[in-house]
């Protein structure tokens, strides 16, 4: 017994490790992109963080993600012809990873603030799926959820300080 748990306790350790490594990566290949290009109006880099193939649901339905980002990108170029500039930030309640895979479960908060600058904010619970490929951390699914309130946003965590 004594030597399976000495087997076992680094092997758990090494886990976790990997495990910390690999959510720093995907932060940087997906959530901080998606951060950025929010700001930046920029759809093309958001849909670099998809996987070609990703799937998006959302409350009574599916669709390619593609076609969702055709949507989102036509909905950037109006708000910033109004003036209108928007930020996004990630909190998360559940992440799970190794080598390949990820399971995250969350809340995105997404402020748009007028040129008058009035903002109005949304709160989306959201789950992804990802898959690491050629080196990078890609979503193959994102399935957002109806909006909740701002109590459940300050319940979640940031994604890390100042998110």
């Amino acid at each position: 017994m004594k030597r399976l748990i000495h087997l076992l306790v680094p092997v758990c350790l090494a886990g976790s490790l990997f495990a910390g490594d690999s959510q720093t990566d995907i932060d940087r290949d997906v959530w901080d992109v998606i951060r950025r290009t929010v700001v930046e109006s920029d759809i093309e880099g958001m849909a670099a963080t998809y996987h070609p193939d990703a799937v998006f649901v959302f409350p009574g339905g599916t669709r390619l993600i593609r076609e969702q980002l055709a949507e989102w990108g036509r909905d950037m170029v109006e708000m910033k012809a109004a003036g209108t500039t928007a930020k996004v930030a990630f909190r998360f309640t559940e992440r799970q990873v190794d080598e390949h895979t990820a399971f995250e479960v969350g809340m995105f908060k997404y402020t748009a603030t007028t040129k008058s600058g009035e903002s109005t904010s949304y709160h989306v619970p959201f789950e992804a799926l990802l898959v690491k490929k050629d080196g990078r951390w890609l979503m193959m699914m994102e399935r957002q959820h109806a909006q909740v309130g701002e109590d459940a946003w300050n319940a979640s965590q940031p994604l890390r300080a100042g998110s």
